[in-house]
């Protein structure tokens, strides 16, 4: 099984301490020992398992530690997850602000639910002040990364804006896409 084959396996990169605890037959376990080595994907993997409850105990501050240490690396699934917990209150105080600061760092690296989400936020004015041209850029930016729950929120989005804003929203999408 590739465990992550970005993982550099020189031995002096592999702790003696983990070094027994790689077992194919116990997911989790491997999971864990690859996450505590620093990998960014099995953190936020191991964060998922214990947000679902999927094979350990449902635990939201287990979660939230795994997701901060995949996101600290700039791991944009791990973001957006972080986002997702503040923005339901899982774990958390709910806080639409700080959802939208990690939508924000996932939507740098073109995360689209991300970039959705930061539309939705846009348009309802949750924890960022309402905006519908830059709920529209968001939308179009989610739509070309190929999120098509997006779309609805794109055509959604149009029923309120001038023909004016729309085209506003685009060139800021073309330029986000220049800079991104």
């Amino acid at each position: 099984m590739l465990l992550n084959a970005n993982l550099d396996h020189s031995p002096s990169s592999i702790p003696m301490s983990g070094l027994y605890n790689l077992d194919e037959g116990d997911y989790a376990a491997t999971l864990a020992t690859l996450a505590e080595w620093g990998d960014a994907k099995a953190q936020h993997n191991l964060g998922a398992m214990y947000l679902e409850g999927m094979e350990l105990p449902q635990d939201y501050a287990m979660a939230m530690q795994w997701y901060s240490q995949s996101a600290n690396q700039g791991y944009a699934p791990a973001q957006y997850d972080i986002g997702t917990l503040y923005l339901e209150g899982l774990g958390v105080d709910p806080d639409p602000a700080i959802a939208a600061e990690w939508f924000l760092a996932a939507a740098k690296q073109n995360d689209s639910k991300a970039q959705n989400n930061l539309g939705i936020l846009c348009a309802t004015g949750e924890g960022v002040p309402h905006d519908m041209v830059q709920a529209r850029m968001w939308f179009l930016l989610a739509v070309q990364g190929g999120l098509s729950d997006a779309i609805e929120n794109l055509e959604l989005s149009s029923e309120e804006m001038t023909l004016e804003e729309m085209d506003y929203a685009k060139r800021l999408a073309e330029e986000w896409c220049g800079v991104h």
